[in-house]
Order: C-alpha cells, then structure tokens, then sequence
C-alpha cells in the first residue's frame, strides 16, 4: 500500500523538479525577448535576429518549407552572380520549418528553435543523471541552465546550427557515459544516433569531439573499449553520416585561394574565431573550472570511476579548442557541466558541496549582471541595432517591389537584405561568400569612379545600398589590408552629393541609400 502511495508521490516531485528546471533555462535562454521579439504598432512582432548568418538560415528554412523534400546544395542569394556551394546542411532547415507549421509566422518559429533544441537537451540530462543516479546531479543541471555560453548558443532570436550541434552532442557524450557505466546496448545506440545527426549537422566540431571521446575510451578502458555493441553504435554513426553525404552531395571543404587569403583578415572581425582568456572561460563555468583535472583525478583515485579519467580527457580537448577560438565555449561549458558530478563528489559531504559550488559561481554570476545591466552605451547600441533591423526590413520592401538585379551592400546587413527584398547579393556573413564582400568593400573604398563601375560590372550589380560610412570604412579597410582613403566613394554616397553619373538616387530612410546603376 506504501508503495502504490509513494510512486505517485515520486512522480509529483520528479515532475515539479523536471517544470522547475525547465523554467529557469526559459527565463535565462530568454532573457533577451525584449530585443529580439519587437512590437510592431500594426500589431505584428519584429523579430531581431542576432546576426546576418541567422538571415542566411530563415531564408533556407522558408525554401524547404515552401518545397518540402529540398535539399539546398548552393546559395544563389550571397556571391552574386557566382553564388556559393555552403557548408550548411538540412536537419536546421527542416527544424525550423517543422516547428513554423505550430509556430508562426516563420521568423517567430525561427526565434525560438534553439531555446526548445537546448530545453531539449536539458531534459534529457535531468532523466538521464536520474537513471545513472549521480550524485550530485542538482549542480550539473543549474549550470547548464544558467551558463553564459550555454545560454548563448541556446539563445531566443538565433536559429544556428551550433544550438543542434551543442544539443546533439551533449546528448551523444552523455549517452556515451551511460553505456559505459551500464552497459546497457539502449545507451550505445542513442550515442550513436546522436553522433550520426550530429555529423550530418556540421564535419567540424562533432568530428573532433567524437575524436576525442573515442580517444578517451581507448586511454580508460583499453581492450575493452569496443564491445559489440559499441562496436555496432559507430557502424550506426558512420550509416547516418554516409546517408547524410550522400543526400547532401559532396561539399569541397577546402576554400579558393581568394578565400584563403581573405579568411584570415575577415576572422579577426569575429569575436566567435578570437582566442579565448582563462577570465572568459571561468565566466562561463565558473571557478571550479580551475581546480577540475586535479578533483577529476582525486575522485578516479578514490572509487575508481573510469568516468572520471574519461571527464577529464574531454574536458582537457574543449578547454583547449575554446583557449583556440571562443566557438568551442558551449562546448566547455556543457561537457564541464557533464563532468561535474566526478568534480564534486571528493568533497562527500552535500553541505560542502553546495558550498563550494555556489561559491564558485561569482563568475557567472557577475556575467549575467553584465548581461542584464549593461552600460549606457550598450543600451543604446541595442536600441540602435532595433532601429537597424527596421529599417533594413523598410529598404528591402522597396527593393523586393523592383526589376530582379544584383544588390551591392554592406556584408554584415546582405543576408538581411537577401532575404526580406528576395534579391540576390554580392557580399555575404559567410567565408564562403568573402570574394562577393571583398569586392563590396572595394567598391566603397574606391577613390577612381572607372574603378567602381567596373566592379558593378563584374557583379552584374542593379541596385547599391550605402550605409554610414564610419562602419563601412574601417571594416571595408581591414578586410582588405589597405589604408582608408582621403575621399573614398561611400562618403559622397552616404551624403547624397558628387554621385558618380552611372548611379541614380531612388530610396533613402534614416540609415540606409539605395541606388540604381543607371542603364546605359
């Protein structure tokens, strides 16, 4: 009779803990809403993606919504007229398009896919750590919930990849654990189908990770690394990767040499391919990150745990890659979270635990104050980046309701401007499409008017779209590895004066000037 009362009982709690938790990861993964989700005075919402890259997906999402069964193998849309063959693949696509059929419109549904991809994940390592019964588990899924990085890449308004790629291969490693504590076949395949999906995703970070994780079972279990049915997990992995490919068709990883030269340049200007302080890194994992190789060895000293030697070993890799390039921090941040029941079990008793754990939260906790009470100027860059998106959505109206013809723009506001006005563009947020921005900022910086009309030339160009010039030249500049010019084109284009006689003024709003390249 106990029992029948008690399971109910367990059931309440386990649910009232799964909502609860589920909670704090909404309102931290949320936390941006007023930005990203804008009333409209029509009643409508503005949605405010975070970056061009996010444009670049909504736009593929609403093609394979609109033709269900496409695969989008190049871009027509970015590179104009050459276009690109991009690295990105389906399952983001069909996502986003699944949930626009509940959500909608689209750009809503787009907004939130990685906020439901990382709850996703969080509910799968809250029955997960319950089945394994670690303990503790309570402080690995807090700070999953709240992490700075997790919260990022997990973030309302940015429908990327790299929420699926986290989600996915946070699952995959889990499942991975389970397998080895259990041995139970269940856990080997759901590792195995998460790597596969992951792998059809992205070739890079699931590639590596799965490398080193690989690399760490041979280092804790030696011979008995590859039972069967881990042996039949990978044949299931490398089934789904194949498929994959063989959907997808083959994508040349290697760039142009134009590409390459660029790329170096270009990547300074994002702060995602910049190298990474220790000060960041305990932001986004707090101050336990530090003394974690030392628990992790104290803990496979005490009960001999192969977990524990194998949550080192990932835990070394990201740590590394994430010093290489802050890409890799929700990785960090995940698999710390992962290898953080093995990091506080030394400490045995739960009052210390919680004690040490908490405490060494002050990172994070001093990341979310600047989060959520940013500086004056960072207020108003936000208001500003509002205002943009508006506007940029005001400019391609227009340019969606002209003649079909190449677009000449800024690339950070290009894969907007693709998508809203349905015209194709020179530049574009990816490396595939840096030859099309190179020669957008070539264009801008041009002192010699035959110079820039051959350029539109080349690009078979109809349309050009300014912006201020105090964005436009110090990027355009660095990109190409030159000086800024004394009288470059792009300020006589920004101020309407002195226009070169092959361009034609028809559109202009608060920051933004189009120009028709007049026909001759």
């Amino acid at each position: 009779m106990e029992t029948g009362l008690n399971r109910p009982s367990e059931l309440a709690k386990t649910l009232a803990t799964a909502l609860l938790l589920a909670g704090i990861f909404l309102a931290a993964v949320t936390w941006n809403r007023a930005q990203v989700l804008v009333p409209r005075a029509d009643g409508e919402v503005l949605v405010v993606f975070s970056d061009g890259d996010c444009h670049s997906r909504m736009q593929r999402a609403a093609l394979v919504a609109a033709n269900p069964g496409t695969i989008i193998r190049a871009h027509d849309f970015e590179n104009h007229p050459q276009g690109t063959v991009p690295h990105t693949t389906a399952p983001m696509d069909y996502l986003i398009a699944a949930l626009g059929v509940f959500i909608r419109p689209l750009d809503v549904a787009g907004a939130w896919i990685s906020p439901l991809l990382g709850l996703a994940a969080l509910v799968f390592l809250f029955f997960w750590s319950r089945a394994l019964d670690l303990r503790p588990r309570w402080p690995m899924l807090l700070l999953f919930a709240v992490s700075p990085a997790l919260t990022h890449a997990f973030a309302l308004g940015r429908p990327d990849h790299q929420s699926l790629l986290v989600a996915l291969t946070a699952i995959a490693l889990a499942a991975n654990f389970a397998f080895m504590r259990t041995a139970n076949s269940a856990w080997a395949w759901t590792s195995g189908a998460a790597w596969g999906l992951a792998l059809w995703a992205s070739w890079f970070e699931p590639l590596i990770l799965l490398a080193a994780q690989e690399v760490g079972r041979i280092s804790v279990l030696r011979g008995k690394a590859y039972p069967p049915p881990w042996r039949r997990a990978l044949l299931l992995t490398a089934g789904i990767a194949l498929a994959a490919w063989a959907i997808e068709g083959f994508r040349n990883p290697w760039p142009s040499d134009e590409v390459r030269t660029l790329f170096p340049r270009w990547a300074t200007m994002l702060g995602e391919l910049a190298p990474t302080s220790p000060r960041a890194m305990f932001a986004w994992t707090g101050w336990l990150l530090a003394p974690a190789p030392l628990l992790l060895l104290w803990d496979y000293w005490r009960r001999r745990d192969p977990l524990a030697p194998m949550a080192l070993v990932l835990l070394v890799a990201v740590t590394a890659l994430t010093g290489w390039q802050a890409r890799w921090s929700p990785w960090q941040a995940a698999v710390f979270c992962l290898a953080l029941p093995w990091i506080l079990a030394p400490l045995q008793k739960m009052w210390v635990i919680w004690l040490v754990f908490l405490a060494s939260l002050w990172p994070v906790a001093w990341a979310w104050d600047a989060r959520l009470s940013p500086p004056l100027a960072a207020r108003a860059k936000t208001q500003e980046t509002i205002v943009e998106a508006a506007l940029i959505e005001q400019t391609a109206q227009y340019l969606r309701a002209q003649p079909s013809g190449g677009v000449l723009a800024p690339w950070w506001i290009s894969p907007a401007l693709a998508r809203q006005s349905g015209q194709p563009l020179v530049g574009g947020t990816s490396h595939q499409s840096l030859p099309g921005s190179a020669d957008a900022a070539r264009f801008f910086l041009a002192t010699d008017e035959n110079e820039a009309k051959t350029i539109l030339e080349k690009r078979r160009v109809l349309y050009v779209v300014t912006d201020d010039p105090e964005r436009l030249l110090p990027t355009s500049a660095r990109l190409l590895d030159v000086e800024v010019p004394k009288n470059p084109l792009i300020r006589r284009l920004a101020r309407g004066l002195d226009v070169p006689s092959f361009l034609e003024p028809v559109f202009a709003n608060q920051f933004f000037r189009v120009y028709k390249v007049r026909d001759e």
